[in-house]
């Protein structure tokens, strides 16, 4: 059980802080540049995102897809393991967590075909890359 928590279980949880912190930064530079509007109703989220243009869409697709790599690779770097399952583990919990945050705030459907799978392929390719960069320096040695 000790093995699971520190090998599976904490890699995941800081893999997952790690993708919503860097989200919610490019979210927040988004803000900036789309505000929402004055003397709208903050509950009605929906009605905000019906009103933005597609350029609105970019910043936060490019934080799922940073966010996404940086899980992969902190996930397989603190998890100490070749399997790409905990990396895995956090793309699936991301993309469920992503489908809830499109149904509460209603993204535009193209946003949601073209997003969605970027949790998945995101992280993958974020413990590729934590691993041959760990082969290529000679480090790597799991067991």
């Amino acid at each position: 059980m000790k093995d699971t928590l520190k090998l599976i279980i904490w890699p995941v949880v800081v893999g997952l802080l790690m993708a919503f912190s860097i989200m919610m930064l490019f979210e927040l530079i988004n803000s900036f540049f789309f505000p929402f509007p004055e003397g709208m109703d903050v509950r009605d989220v929906q009605a905000f995102t019906k009103t933005l243009p597609w350029t609105a869409y970019i910043l936060v697709l490019l934080g799922w897809i940073v966010g996404s790599f940086i899980a992969g690779c902190v996930t397989t770097k603190l998890s100490r393991m070749e399997s790409y399952k905990p990396a895995l583990m956090v793309g699936i919990i991301l993309t469920l967590l992503g489908v809830v945050n499109n149904i509460i705030i209603g993204h535009d459907m193209v946003f949601n075909i073209i997003g969605l799978p970027m949790f998945i392929i995101f992280t993958y390719l974020g413990h590729r890359c934590w691993l041959q960069t760990k082969r290529k320096s000679g480090v790597i040695n799991f067991s």
